[in-house]
């Protein structure tokens, strides 16, 4: 072969080489090749968050009446709260509400109560599940107590007033709750910042079941 014509080969092979070259790059650019690093964000939970609530109470609590008397009473409370929440993004809330206490007595003494308090809470919420509303909710908080109505209906004299019962006090109190969609069970316990010249001091425990909307 003369070399005019090998120079020519050569080169028919050299242009054919360049242009499969340039489709194999079209084809499979190099970010095909390339690894994707970033994973997948995980999808967030689907709760809704109610902001209001009703709930119903028993507790039997202990009344401190002097410094050497304790009264045992059942009671029966009412109440509602306004659910705030706090951090966009996170399950932390604030809670304030107000409820109506009924308490009654017939151990130790015979007495009927009529209760309004005013609570606040902090609650934070522990979700169990990504797709349905189920969480524990601890929380903790203060409330203002104030005495309506304290009668001892033996001799049908009034306990508060004068040197009997003080009408306001300030308690705290913390427990838990499982949230399951807008229901929810929880147990709490209650107790007065007290001071000791003034009573009734009380320590409440409570069950309570309450519905969210």
């Amino acid at each position: 072969m003369k070399p005019t014509r090998k120079i020519m080969a050569l080169f028919a092979v050299l242009c054919l080489s360049l242009n499969a070259q340039a489709q194999f790059d079209d084809d499979y650019s190099v970010d095909d090749w390339s690894l994707d690093l970033e994973e997948e964000e995980a999808p967030k939970p689907q709760h809704k968050e109610y902001k209001n609530a009703i709930y119903l109470q028993y507790s039997p609590s202990r009344y401190k009446v002097s410094d050497d008397s304790r009264v045992h009473f059942n009671e029966l409370l009412l109440g509602y709260n306004r659910i705030i929440q706090v951090v966009e993004e996170m399950p932390y809330f604030v809670e304030a509400g107000a409820c109506v206490k009924f308490s009654w007595t017939k151990r130790d003494m015979d007495a009927r109560l009529i209760t309004f308090r005013i609570p606040v809470n902090v609650l934070y919420k522990i979700y169990l599940s990504k797709e349905k509303d189920y969480a524990l909710v601890p929380f903790a908080g203060a409330s203002v107590r104030a005495i309506a109505m304290a009668r001892n209906c033996a001799n049908h004299t009034n306990l508060c007033g004068g040197d009997g019962w003080e009408r306001f006090q300030v308690a705290w109190q913390a427990g838990m709750r499982f949230y399951l969609n807008r229901y929810y069970l929880g147990i709490s316990y209650s107790r007065d910042f007290r001071d000791s010249s003034k009573f009734p001091g009380v320590r409440e425990c409570g069950v309570h079941l309450g519905y969210c909307f």
